[in-house]
């Protein structure tokens, strides 16, 4: 899983980053919040998300952990991959999607491109719990710990899609591992996590 990248930006096209990582040229689709702070020649630490589909390998950027955590919440949306994903956050920064969300303003979404009027209803309508969670900004301590140990799930899960099981198969299998730990779940680390899983998927 490549959670990370430091390199010297080569060039920047739409959303997309070119960035030399020690000799290596790594294309990255990236958020605005990434884009906003680019410039060609300077070094930059992106926050990524690496995902695997029949199509190939693609990595994405985001400008902190917690966009990244966005992201990855988004793409478990039906229907929603992880260019639409990127797309979104490059047309709506973080706190533009909670009020759209909060307000179900369906044309916020619909600005996007690709997003139809019933996919923009369906994000309204399956992102509202994150939204209310406040993952995005302004949270207590108590709140951060509990975000973190959702996006401690979702690495996992991300590690498994990385290693090229379906997003059903490895969200089925952190729902079950939760089932069956119940209130030991949450104190379990991340590698004994994966181990398990990787267990029930191979059964």
């Amino acid at each position: 899983m490549i959670r990370s990248l430091s390199g010297q930006i080569l060039d920047i096209l739409d959303n997309l980053l070119i960035l030399d990582v020690n000799g290596i040229g790594f294309e990255i689709l990236c958020s605005r919040s990434v884009l906003n702070n680019c410039k060609i020649g300077e070094k930059i630490r992106v926050i990524t998300s690496l995902q695997i589909s029949e199509s190939g390998a693609v990595i994405y950027g985001f400008n902190s952990e917690r966009e990244r955590e966005f992201f990855i919440r988004l793409t478990s949306v039906k229907g929603v991959g992880g260019k639409t994903g990127i797309a979104i956050l490059s047309e709506l920064s973080l706190d533009e999607v909670v009020r759209a969300v909060s307000s179900a303003d369906l044309n916020a979404f619909t600005r996007v491109s690709g997003i139809g009027k019933k996919m923009a209803e369906r994000l309204c309508f399956e992102l509202k719990n994150i939204a209310a969670l406040k993952i995005i900004g302004g949270e207590s301590e108590q709140k951060i710990s509990g975000s973190e140990k959702i996006s401690h799930a979702d690495s996992v899960i991300d590690a498994l899609l990385s290693l090229g099981f379906s997003r059903s198969d490895a969200g089925g299998v952190i729902n079950l591992l939760r089932a069956a730990h119940g209130e030991d779940f949450n104190s379990l680390s991340e590698e004994d996590l994966l181990r398990l899983a990787l267990r029930e998927l191979h059964r």
